[in-house]
């Protein structure tokens, strides 16, 4: 890492005077003064390998790592703040066959025990035969917490159905997974599929705008009958699937008759009330019953409901 001036001159009155002309001694007092009052974290230390120790750091180095120069002064930098582990090994490495290095990420240990990332250069330089390496770290926290945000946001909307925001198919499929996998401690949960009963033809005859809308009022009304910890997905075109929260014991009939009746209630759809109705499968986990397996016995379980539905409503 060099320093580099971009302004070449200096003005003194209304004579221009070169940076060459700036006598050593004031050169080496101004950017004394720039070390100390700089906001980023600066330090000096001998260049021993695992041995180094700080021979100075700012104020800005100081608030860094939460410690005081005393405590700092002459002990080895990987005693405190930094790790003496194969990282360490690769940069001292680097300032001995290349000279220094541009932003290495470094993780950087506050007096407290909590840790700070950081990206660091360093430059090891020679002054009268005695080598020095400086250090330049900047904390890029605020960037890291960014980074993961952003992540996380990525990951939520991977797993959300972007027109009713019910978690999607991908979530579901990972919880399913996560509840069948740990028996012990969720007991045998059970699964309800429904599927609308009638949706195509809202579709057909009013738009797909309006079998949207459709969709987006069943996910409002699930969201609102089930209860704290009932997890529910739309899991494709117009089915959804629900994990119901009691794993102590099956669910009773009457919770999926509630479900039944708060999605057969009128729909306003393009200045129209229609009605649908809901075929529902619901199972519950047996034995050692794998999550492919339970899935597929409650779609089984739901297909026949819709037969039996169909085969009610064709009766004279």
């Amino acid at each position: 890492m060099s320093i580099i001036f971009l302004d070449h001159t200096a003005m003194r009155g209304s004579s221009l005077i070169s940076d060459d002309q700036i006598d050593p001694d004031i050169l080496s007092a101004l950017l004394g003064s720039l070390f100390e009052i700089s906001p980023i974290a600066m330090s000096i230390s001998t260049s021993e390998g695992e041995d180094s120790r700080f021979l100075r750091v700012n104020n800005a180095y100081l608030t860094l790592v939460g410690r005081t120069w005393a405590e700092l002064q002459g002990t080895r930098v990987a005693e405190g703040t930094v790790r003496e582990d194969a990282a360490r090994a690769r940069r001292h490495h680097r300032l001995v066959h290349e000279g220094g290095y541009v932003g290495e990420y470094v993780e950087i240990y506050r007096a407290d025990g909590t840790m700070v990332p950081t990206l660091i250069s360093a430059q090891r330089s020679v002054i009268d035969n005695t080598q020095y390496d400086v250090e330049v770290i900047v904390d890029i926290t605020t960037r890291i917490d960014a980074q993961l945000r952003y992540e996380k946001e990525l990951a939520a909307l991977a797993r959300t159905d972007g027109l009713t925001e019910l978690p999607n198919r991908r979530a579901f499929d990972e919880k399913l997974s996560e509840v069948v996998a740990d028996p012990a401690r969720r007991g045998r949960p059970t699964l309800a599929l429904l599927d609308l009963d009638g949706f195509k033809a809202v579709n057909d005859i009013h738009g797909h705008a309006a079998g949207d809308t459709v969709l987006q009022i069943v996910g409002e009304r699930l969201r609102d009958v089930l209860r704290v910890g009932d997890f529910v997905a739309r899991i494709g075109g117009d089915e959804f699937a629900i994990l119901f929260h009691d794993a102590g014991r099956a669910i009773p009939k009457a919770r999926v008759q509630q479900i039944c009746r708060s999605l057969s209630l009128p729909m306003p759809i393009n200045d129209e009330l229609i009605t649908l109705g809901a075929s529902v499968g619901t199972v519950r986990l047996a034995a050692n019953e794998s999550a492919e397996a339970f899935y597929r016995r409650t779609d089984e379980k739901m297909y026949e409901m819709k037969r039996a539905r169909r085969s009610e409503t064709s009766k004279p």
